[in-house]
């Protein structure tokens, strides 16, 4: 494995590596990335159903 894989990345390059990978994902494969997606699922599996209505789709669908 390259040594430069090993090592920790400065800011300045994971940043806009994180950065890219959101759209990337979401144009190859219709994937949101980070916390935002996985809170929503969480709250629609715990919440009561019919409550709010933000929270009422089949979680179990998304990907």
């Amino acid at each position: 494995m390259p040594e430069f894989l090993l090592k920790s990345m400065p800011w300045y390059i994971a940043g806009p590596l994180i950065g890219l990978m959101v759209p990337l994902l979401l144009v190859l494969d219709n994937r949101q990335f980070g916390i935002s997606p996985a809170y929503c699922h969480m709250c629609a599996t715990v919440l009561p159903k019919g409550k709010f209505s933000f929270f009422t789709y089949d979680w179990k669908a998304q990907k």
